[in-house]
């Protein structure tokens, strides 16, 4: 096997907690630094993000020096957390669950007395400016839009959005505080799996371990979510 065939090899063992690297190789955009019965390292140059995957400090001992100059990353095993936010210098960390739709068939819509619709990037300043997460500034969400921003609209007005990071993760899901509780968030969340998967895409996010109103609905919407933990530095 090539080292992309045994990085998917050992990937698929547990499609729910690598989803993430299961989509930068799906797309192609990922390279296959590092790929063995111990570990998997990936570097996704569109997002800048190096993908962790060690079974021991050996293998992690291996990945070192190819990471020179890693300013962002993420982790799928929490031993090695602190050894690599020591060895770069990381001073954030965010803990999460992987969460995915492992279903065969997208989730129904959810009606919630308007509708959701793609937005094009006319959009992209307002979603900025209303996104309460807010980082990379407008050019970031003229991308999120270009990777696919749906809109939920109520009576003409838009109430909120979702869209994808760059690495492939499902975020940016927003609802305005004025049309909170009705349901707009479990719409958008279900829409944006039924836009992944008609695109090909794996449907999957990341919910901070802390965000108990976002881990109940991504669990509503019958996603599945990890009991491994990740972790990103940066």
């Amino acid at each position: 096997m090539n080292q992309r065939e045994t990085a998917l090899a050992r990937l698929e063992r547990h499609r729910l907690l690598y989803m993430d690297m299961l989509e930068v190789l799906r797309r192609g955009t990922a390279q296959v630094r590092w790929a063995g019965a111990g570990g998997v390292l990936l570097y996704d140059p569109p997002s800048e993000v190096w993908f962790v995957d060690a079974d021991t400090p050996a293998v992690l001992a291996e990945f070192l020096p190819m990471m020179e100059g890693c300013t962002l990353l993420t982790g799928h095993q929490m031993w090695y957390k602190d050894t690599l936010a020591a060895h770069f210098g990381f001073q954030t960390e965010q803990i999460c669950h992987q969460s995915a739709w492992l279903h065969p068939h997208p989730p129904e819509p959810l009606p919630f007395g308007g509708e959701l619709r793609l937005l094009d990037k006319r959009w992209a300043r307002w979603a900025e400016e209303h996104y309460s997460h807010s980082f990379g500034g407008l050019e970031y969400m003229e991308g999120a839009v270009d990777r696919g921003m749906l809109g939920a609209f109520v009576e003409g007005q838009p109430a909120g959005f979702v869209s994808f990071h760059i690495e492939g993760s499902i975020g940016m899901l927003e609802v305005l505080p004025r049309y909170r509780r009705r349901g707009i968030g479990e719409a958008l969340l279900r829409g944006v799996v039924a836009y992944a998967m008609e695109h090909g895409q794996y449907p999957y996010g990341q919910v901070f371990t802390d965000n108990t109103p976002s881990l109940a609905l991504q669990q509503k919407v019958g996603m599945t979510l990890s009991r491994e933990l990740l972790f990103w530095l940066f």
